[in-house]
């Protein structure tokens, strides 16, 4: 575990020119999305995902205010949990709500699946109709490689952690934490507000079926 964490400080964003910043927005270049990616893509870090039932039952559902820089997020698609990492140590989890179509990869589109694998944070969103969001780097080379062997045009984009609609009309038809999305990853807002304020751009993420 230790080696994931250290490999994890070594592909962080370290200088400023990294960082695009813009009105309710901040984004990393895309000559560091491009280093990230090949890093992480070569990296070969072991994968959590066979240990989300000890993660699932570690959960930290009664949990004090986060006032500690994450640095990585695991999600567990089959239970629907989200826990938010500093060092290999779960600081906190959330229940998620998932898209309409969640089992399997996300391949288009429109399928209202979520993307499974490790990715990375590359935007983050003050405006944002469902409160605050973190977007993450799919597609990426692998999965736009993938499509294109299969004949798919369009792999779909923009999968975000977010919160809840801004729009109270949208919130009476939601019954969160039951899948609502159409493929994004949400949480209530209190809760994606901990993650915004405390995940940096370049944090990681893997999404596990």
């Amino acid at each position: 575990m230790k080696f994931l964490w250290l490999v994890l400080v070594i592909l962080a964003p370290m200088t400023s020119s990294a960082i695009i910043k813009g009105d309710g927005f901040e984004m990393l270049s895309p000559d560091e999305s491009r280093m990230l990616e090949v890093g992480l893509e070569s990296s070969e870090l072991p994968s959590l995902c066979p240990h989300t039932k000890d993660f699932a039952e570690k959960a930290r559902w009664d949990h004090a205010p986060i006032s500690q820089k994450l640095d990585f997020v695991l999600v567990d698609k089959k239970r629907r949990l989200l826990h938010v990492m500093r060092h290999g140590q779960v600081l906190a989890t959330y229940a998620v709500a998932l898209g309409g179509n969640p089992q399997g990869h996300k391949k288009t589109e429109g399928d209202q699946r979520t993307p499974e694998g490790r990715y990375f944070f590359d935007l983050k969103k003050e405006k944002s109709e469902y409160h605050l969001g973190l977007r993450i780097n799919y597609p990426n080379a692998k999965d736009l490689a993938e499509a294109k062997k299969n004949g798919i045009k369009n792999p779909g984009d923009s999968i975000l952690i977010h919160g809840l609609p801004n729009s109270w009309v949208k919130r009476k038809v939601i019954r969160h934490p039951r899948d609502w999305t159409k493929g994004c990853m949400a949480v209530r807002d209190y809760e994606i507000e901990e993650i915004y304020a405390n995940m940096d751009l370049g944090g990681m993420i893997e999404i596990c079926p």
